[in-house]
């Protein structure tokens, strides 16, 4: 037997409040201030994390659009949205592998395990997308610059370049903050192991820092690409400046003559 759990993301995020009265006919068996998790039938559930991602275990496809179809109105984009999906079986020891996910037994507490770990991996995505696009763009300006020594950016492009940067850093920190198990990982050796093999898995951590990493480098790209447009801009008013005073002199020495 096995079934399937698919992770999405909004790329913005949920308001659980509103989303809980909303589909209040539904089993809701666990909650806090970032996460709901529903039991929608035997062996089916549906988590929520306030920045932005939805997981579904063993969900009919016509519900999960539903669902997303409601948070985002507007059905034409649910298949754009950024998305994992992993197998689920059951066995007598427990694995993950290759979007695999081999249990002993599907309760609340292991579906929250998977759920909370696969919504981070989908958010994560959603933001290795975001700085792999800034990175491509700084790269073009980079180019131009190896080839020609300038490069075609204003002022306004690269405060805009800043901006995209700091706010993708500053959503990273306030969404991803930690990546700590839930304590009742700590309290049970069965999810203890499923939640580490899941981290090892989806390399939640790792693919973090990298993120991490490339945003400082993008950053750093951006300040000296700033660097540079601002000595153009000064040199460019002292030559002004230069030109101003010359014009006052000839024109002192005409009115003499």
């Amino acid at each position: 037997m096995s079934i399937k759990a698919k992770a999405y993301h909004l790329e913005r995020r949920i308001s659980l409040s509103v989303f809980r009265n909303n589909f209040s006919s539904y089993k809701l068996v666990k909650r806090e201030h970032s996460y709901l998790l529903y039991k929608i039938d035997v062996n089916s559930y549906l988590y929520l994390k306030d920045y932005g991602s939805l997981v579904f275990i063993n969900c009919e496809q016509d519900f999960i659009n539903t669902v997303l179809g409601n948070l985002i109105n507007e059905k034409k984009i649910i298949k754009n949205l950024p998305s994992e999906e992993y197998e689920i079986v059951f066995d007598d020891k427990i694995e993950v592998d290759f979007e695999r996910i081999q249990i002993t037994e599907l309760n609340d507490n292991v579906a929250h395990i998977i759920m909370l770990n696969l919504s981070q991996s989908v958010a994560l995505m959603n933001y290795v997308n975001k700085t792999s696009d800034l990175h491509d763009k700084t790269l073009v300006y980079s180019k131009q610059l190896e080839r020609t020594g300038s490069f075609k950016l204003s002022k306004v492009q690269m405060r805009k370049f800043i901006g995209k940067t700091m706010n993708l850093k500053n959503n990273i920190a306030e969404n991803l903050f930690v990546f700590d198990s839930p304590d009742l990982a700590w309290n049970n050796k069965d999810l203890s192991t499923l939640d580490y093999k899941l981290k090892d898995e989806l390399d939640v951590v790792k693919r973090h820092q990298g993120i991490e990493n490339s945003l400082n480098v993008i950053k750093e790209n951006l300040d000296l690409f700033n660097d540079i447009l601002q000595h153009r801009y000064s040199s460019m008013l002292e030559w002004i400046i230069i030109i101003l005073i010359l014009f006052e002199i000839v024109q002192v020495i005409i009115e003499k003559i």
